[in-house]
């Protein structure tokens, strides 16, 4: 099976103070759907950011699809949806096709025109998430869940192999919740596209889950 990242002896910490993080270890497969758990405060978002760069690690080695991460190119391919928060969404009009079609912004051209193929690729990655119907609505008017699965389409539309979820369900309901793991589900199962989440939620999406990693006492183990 192919290793899509790799972490080794991996350690953190802000301005060389005291490790948030020390010799975290793990392999992560194609399709593999990995929940990582613990504690809040325990370090998991920052551990994403880690593999997403966000931030620098003081010791050991990140690679990505084999490649170092210093080295990694490819960004595309890994697709992050963030906490839905209060600021997350733009509070001004934007539809749902048009924040997923933002994603695209690289691929437009010079005058960065939505040219018709973008936005007929933007739908068919609201499509994937049930959201098609809403591709008109005002993001702000959407409810938590129909936010969270517009955000998820953003990520698909430049056709990731990975991706990231830091904590999906905060603020959406027990419906939502089991819609959007339905979804998860489906895109790792049928599309083999791979799934990091932080969460709380283990009890819902259990059944789904290959490997799930605790971090605690700035360590890292599989359970």
């Amino acid at each position: 099976m192919d290793k899509v990242i790799s972490i080794k002896d991996l350690s953190f910490s802000y301005n060389g103070n005291v490790n948030i993080l020390e010799n975290l270890c793990c392999d992560i497969y194609k399709k593999d759907f990995i929940a990582i758990i613990g504690a809040n405060g325990s370090g998991k978002s920052t551990f994403l950011k880690l593999i997403l760069r966000e931030l620098t690690f003081t010791k050991g080695k990140i690679e990505i699809d084999n490649i170092d991460i210093k080295n990694f190119k490819n960004w595309d391919k890994i697709g992050y949806v963030p906490q839905i928060t209060e600021g997350s969404i733009p509070t001004f009009p934007i539809t749902a096709l048009e924040i997923v079609t933002l994603n695209l912004y690289k691929k437009m051209g010079l005058f960065k025109f939505s040219k018709k193929t973008h936005i007929e690729i933007a739908k068919r990655a609201l499509s994937q998430v049930n959201m098609l119907d809403f591709a008109n609505c005002p993001v702000n008017k959407l409810s938590g869940g129909q936010k969270q699965r517009v955000m998820i389409a953003k990520a698909l539309i430049n056709e990731p192999k990975i991706l990231i979820f830091d904590e999906p369900t905060t603020g959406i309901d027990k419906e939502s919740k089991e819609t959007l793991f339905k979804i998860l589900t489906h895109l790792n199962k049928i599309h083999s596209i791979t799934i990091i989440l932080v969460t709380h939620e283990l009890e819902i999406m259990k059944k789904n889950i290959t490997k799930i990693f605790e971090i605690k006492d700035k360590k890292m183990r599989q359970l």
